[in-house]
Parts: C-alpha cells; structure tokens; sequence
C-alpha cells in the first residue's frame, strides 16, 4: 500500500509537507499542493480516512441538509447542480460529503444530534428545513453555511431574488402586458418571499388596478404545482396576459395548464420562469427566465465553510449572487 513516505521520496517533499498537502492546510502552497498530489495520483494513493481522522481530531466529513418537504430535495435541477458544485470544491480539499434529510429527525431526537451521532466537522444547509427542526444545529459549535437565510448567526449565499424577479415583471410590462400574475413558491420558502416582494415592486411602479397583485401560491416548486396553480388563474373572470412563475418547473406546469385551456404560448399568454435549468432552453416554446448563478453559489458556500474550518473568523453575512434575465421565445408583446 502506498504510503505519504513513498510520496515524499517521489516528489523531494518531507512527509510532513506531504501531510500537510493532502490534508489541505492554509500553510502550504497551493503549487506545492498540487505537485504533491500529481505524485499522489500516480503512484495510486487512497488515504486512510480513519488514520486522518486521529491524526487530524476531525472527521473530514461535512454534512449536507435538504428540505424534503417542498419539491427541493437534491434531485432538483437547481439545487443538484449547486450541491455538485459544492462537493467538487469540499472534496478537493478532502473532505467527504453525507447527506442529511431534515426528516433525519424522525429516527434521531434531532438534526443536531445526528450531526453529532457521525461527526461531521461542519454543515452546508442547502436549502432550510423547518428552523424549528434544526435550531439545535443553529445554537451550536459545528461551522455551517447555507444558500438560504436560516439565522443572522449562519453566512448565506443566495441569488438576487428580489432584483431577478423585479427585472422579469418588468420585462412583461414593457412588452405592453398590464394584467401580469405570479404563481408564488410555497410561503414558508425564503426565497419565495423575496420573489414576491421582486413581483409586487414592479407591479407597483408600473400603476396597475391590482396594487395587491395577483398572485397564486403553489405548494411546492414543481411541475404539478405550476400547473394547478395556472388552472386557478385561468378561472378568474378576467385572466392574466403574462405571468411570471417562481421557477422553471412551475411555468412548464403552467404552460400545460394553458395548452390544455387553448392557449398558445406566447401568442394568448407570455411567461417567464426562474432558475434557468437545462430544460429552460428546450421546452416548446423556449422559456424565458431569470438564471441563477449556481456554480458561482455552490463555489462561494465551500470556500466560505472551508475558511471557517480552517479556523479563520468570519463575519455571518448575506452575500448576494447576482441573476440575469434570458430572453429566449415564450413572451412576445401584447398586442390587446
């Protein structure tokens, strides 16, 4: 078996340097790193996770917490490929990832202590639980970071909700729309707040007869929920012209909604979605949405958790990653 002593005689590095190298420390230089660690791979070197973990007093395991409970589970689009970017960082530094449920609670008495049960050395809270159920972890010592806003006491890296949301509404208005809806995310999701408070910014500065909106609120972000949340919109006595969903699985519930009343996209109806997942550009019509930067959150989430556990303080913030509205062929403008 391949041993840090064999990849120091290889590279010209103490083992202590190589130590220090493939476990990651601040104080070693990341040319020196990488050097150390081609020589790693090519001698066909696996360390001993149990080994590190005495010599180092941690884990190297950091735990990523998921809501279960409103369709944004790590299979979904926009999460999944935050939470790849995530891992590619943590593990470059590595660390290995666990997954952590918030219904982990059922089989533990909470978050916090199954944290404790498997030692993770830090968490990444990729989208909130009930705080509730993981106030525990919050009141605790292990270093978390999240890409929602859980506590003041938590850094979180999240999209410009409010600015993408109030870009895209007002992107229906200036094609001439005047009745634009929102079918809104569940109310318990922080960034469906904020999307909210984008919509009803734009629906304001615009002067409409509805300065409370109109706004159907869905249960969860998916397709099923886009697409019952539409029906309802589709039964008021004067319908919306465009709309403005809070995701992209949800305007391509809507649209199906649509289509099955008749409609055509964009010709009867513009809409805009958020996120830009892949199937953004593919869907027939192409949908327009508003794109989340999810390398850029996913990145910033590990370099910050990793800053903390390498012991550097850091002051809990709300770092705000910038959106972009993509024009692609489900809006046209409204002709009246």
């Amino acid at each position: 078996m391949v041993t840090i002593y064999d990849i120091a005689r290889k590279s010209g590095f103490s083992p202590t340097t190589v130590s220090k190298a493939l476990n990651d420390y601040p104080d070693i230089s990341a040319s020196t790193k990488s050097k150390i660690r081609a020589v790693a791979r090519e001698l066909g070197y696996t360390p001993n996770s149990s080994a590190r973990a005495l010599a180092t007093s941690k884990s190297w395991l950091i735990g990523i917490l998921y809501n279960e409970d409103l369709g944004l589970g790590i299979r979904h689009p926009h999460f999944s490929e935050i939470i790849e970017k995530f891992k590619e960082r943590i593990e470059k530094a590595g660390y290995e990832l666990i997954f952590i449920g918030n219904r982990i609670g059922e089989r533990h008495n909470s978050v916090y202590e199954h944290c404790r049960y498997r030692g993770v050395d830090g968490v990444f809270i990729a989208n909130a639980p009930d705080i509730e159920g993981i106030q525990g972890l919050l009141n605790s010592q292990i270093p978390c970071v999240a890409s929602e806003p859980v506590a003041d006491s938590i850094t979180c890296i999240l999209s410009d909700n409010v600015e993408g949301s109030k870009r895209a509404v007002d992107y229906l208005f200036s094609l001439g729309h005047r009745r634009v809806a929102h079918i809104a995310g569940p109310v318990n999701a922080f960034s469906s707040q904020e999307r909210i408070n984008g919509y009803m910014m734009s629906v304001r500065a615009h002067n409409t007869d509805y300065p409370d909106g109109i706004i159907e609120v869905a249960d969860q972000f998916n397709f099923k929920s886009g697409y019952l949340a539409m029906q309802r919109l589709l039964d008021l006595p004067e319908p919306p012209t465009a709309l403005f969903c809070a995701s992209d699985l949800m305007a391509c519930g809507a649209i199906a909604a649509a289509r099955e009343r008749g409609l055509y996209i964009p010709e009867d109806l513009s809409i805009i979605g958020f996120d830009d997942i892949e199937i953004a550009a593919y869907v027939v019509p192409s949908l327009t949405t508003v794109r989340q930067n999810r390398a850029a959150i996913g990145q910033a989430c590990a370099e910050t958790l990793l800053k903390m556990l390498d012991g550097t303080n850091t002051t809990p913030e709300k770092v705000r990653i910038p959106t972009q509205l993509i024009i692609r062929n489900s809006c046209r403008r409204y002709s009246g």
